[in-house]
């Protein structure tokens, strides 16, 4: 799997900034890289660890589109995202 915001960072020489990425698409789509796992999937609440922390995700209808062994996407209305 690529990852692909790392692949950028190393193509054009950006300093690290943390373990993972988050892309919020318009509110309706959660892009992560570098996710731990899942903890939590529900229509309301989906969280998921990453290094150092968890992730919360709020929303309504919120669905797991794509899930894999670092990445995931996350889709519905999303309101909120912690990071704890």
């Amino acid at each position: 799997m690529i990852n692909f915001l790392g692949e950028l960072k190393k193509e054009f020489k950006l300093p690290y900034v943390s373990d993972y990425n988050l892309i919020n698409i318009t509110g309706k789509a959660l892009y992560v890289e570098g996710h731990l796992g899942l903890m939590t999937l529900s229509k309301d609440l989906i969280s998921f660890r990453v290094k150092n922390g968890v992730i919360v995700v709020e929303g309504k209808g919120l669905s797991l589109k794509e899930l894999s062994e670092n990445t995931l996407c996350i889709e519905g209305k999303i309101k909120k995202t912690e990071v704890f």
